[in-house]
C-alpha cells in the first residue's frame, strides 16, 4: 500500500513565470504575495516576474528576504507580512531556501502556533494559505516536495517539517529562469538533483511511480549536468535540468532520500557549505556502503544515465569523477573540517531515522563516521 502527492497544477516551459497573473486570476486569486532573496532580485529575475504581476490589477505585494538557508526567525518575519497584507496566495520565487521559506509560513499564517511545532513528520493539522512556487534554481526540486528544510540556531542542525499539507497548490517551472545561474551554482544544485533522483530509486520505501519518475529524472541530468556548468547557453541542458530536477522532487516526495541527506544535514547545519556541494562530494562514498544491497538498482541507473560502465564497482568512480569535474570537491576544500565533530555529526545523522530508514544497508555510526572521515580527509 502506498500514496503519491503531487501539486495540483504544474506548468512547464520557458516564459511560462510570465503567466503568472493569468494563473492568479483562473484561481480567483486578487491578493497575491511574492517572496524572494536579494540574490534573485540583482539578477533581474525578480523584476523580470514582478513587472506583469503588478501590470495585472491585483493587490500585489512582495518582500525579499536576505541571501541564505530559512531559518524559524525568516519563516516568523514572512509570517508577520502575510498577516499584514491580507494576502490570498503566497509566490515562492527562488531556490529551495525561499520555497521551503514560503511552504512554512503558509502553513503559520493560518494556525496560531509557532514554526518549531510543526517540526517532524505528519504534524500539521490543515492546509494553510494558497501558494504558488517559481524554482531559479534546478536542484532541490521543492516546487514538488511536501518537506522544508530549515535552520535550527539551538541545537545546530538542519530540521525537516514534513507533511502533505504543504504541499504547493501550483508549481511553475521555467528553465529560463535559470539561464544566467552562475556556474558554481549550477554545479552545486545539478548533483543535488542527481542525488535526489538516485536516492529516491533505491529507497526502501520507493513506490512504482517515484521509481519511474526518478529513472525519468536521471535521464534528462545525465546529459545535462556538466553541459550546463560548462556551457551556460546551452538552452536544450538548462532545458534538461530545470525538467530533471523537477522530476527527481517528485520522485523523492514520494518515495525518500537516503543517508547521503542524514549525513549531509548536521554538516550544513554546522558549517556555510552549500547543500549540494555536500551532497555531491557524499554521494559517491555512500553508493560505495550501499552497492552490495543495489547492484541491479545501480545497473538500471547507469543505463538512463546514458553511462557505459565497465562494471557496477564503478558507479561510486563515475559519480566522484562528476563531483570532481564540476568544481564540487574544490569547494569543499575551502573548509576544515575538525576530525574532533565527525562523531558528532554521526550521532546526529545516525538519530534521522526518517532518512537512514529508507537507506537500503544499515548505517552505523562508525559507518557515518568512516563515510566523514573519508570524504572530509580527501576534501582537504
Amino acid at each position: 500500500m502506498f500514496h503519491n502527492h503531487f501539486p495540483r497544477l504544474v506548468v512547464t516551459g520557458r516564459d511560462q513565470s510570465l503567466q503568472l497573473a493569468n494563473l492568479c486570476a483562473k484561481n480567483g486569486w486578487t491578493k497575491p504575495f511574492l517572496i524572494s532573496d536579494e540574490g534573485v532580485r540583482s539578477a533581474g529575475i525578480f523584476d523580470h516576474v514582478w513587472a506583469p504581476l503588478s501590470r495585472s490589477g491585483s493587490h500585489v505585494d512582495s518582500y525579499c528576504t536576505e541571501i541564505g538557508e530559512p531559518s524559524f526567525q525568516t519563516v516568523e518575519t514572512i509570517v508577520a507580512k502575510l498577516k499584514q497584507s491580507g494576502a490570498d496566495v503566497v509566490i515562492g520565487l527562488g531556490g529551495g531556501s525561499v520555497m521551503d521559506a514560503v511552504k512554512v509560513a503558509a502553513i503559520c499564517s493560518r494556525h496560531e502556533k509557532p514554526v518549531e511545532s510543526f517540526v517532524g513528520i505528519g504534524r500539521v493539522e490543515k492546509r494553510g494559505l494558497p501558494t504558488i512556487l517559481i524554482p531559479t534554481t534546478a536542484g532541490t526540486g521543492s516546487e514538488a516536495t511536501f518537506v522544508a528544510i530549515l535552520s535550527d540556531p539551538q541545537s545546530k542542525n538542519k530540521v525537516g517539517i514534513v507533511d502533505p499539507a504543504i504541499m504547493t497548490d501550483l508549481a511553475i517551472v521555467d528553465p529560463s529562469l535559470t539561464d544566467t545561474l552562475r556556474a558554481h551554482v549550477t554545479a552545486a544544485t545539478g548533483m543535488d538533483a542527481l542525488v535526489h533522483a538516485i536516492e529516491a530509486f533505491i529507497a526502501r520505501v520507493a513506490t512504482p511511480v517515484a521509481r519511474g519518475l526518478a529513472l525519468e529524472a536521471v535521464r534528462h541530468i545525465g546529459p545535462s549536468l556538466q553541459r550546463a556548468v560548462e556551457f551556460p547557453d546551452d538552452r536544450e541542458a538548462r532545458d534538461g535540468m530545470a525538467i530533471g530536477s523537477h522530476l527527481a522532487g517528485m520522485a523523492f516526495a514520494n518515495s525518500s532520500c537516503c543517508a547521503v541527506h542524514a549525513l549531509a544535514l548536521p554538516l550544513g547545519g554546522r558549517y556555510p557549505i552549500p547543500h549540494g556541494v555536500i551532497t555531491g562530494c557524499f554521494v559517491g562514498e555512500v553508493m560505495r556502503h550501499n552497492a552490495t544491497c543495489c547492484e541491479k538498482d545501480f545497473s538500471t541507473l547507469c543505463s538512463s544515465l546514458g553511462w557505459n560502465l565497465p562494471s557496477i564497482d564503478h558507479f561510486a568512480n563515475q559519480l566522484d569523477a562528476i563531483a570532481d569535474a564540476i568544481g564540487l570537491r574544490d569547494a569543499l576544500n575551502k573548509f576544515t573540517i575538525p576530525e574532533a565533530s565527525m562523531f558528532a555529526m554521526a550521532s546526529d545523522a545516525i538519530k534521522n531515522r526518517r532518512l537512514m530508514d529508507p537507506n537500503p544497508r544499515e548505517v552505523s555510526i562508525d559507518d557515518a563516521v568512516r563515510i566523514y572521515q573519508s570524504v572530509l580527509s580527501a576534501a582537504s
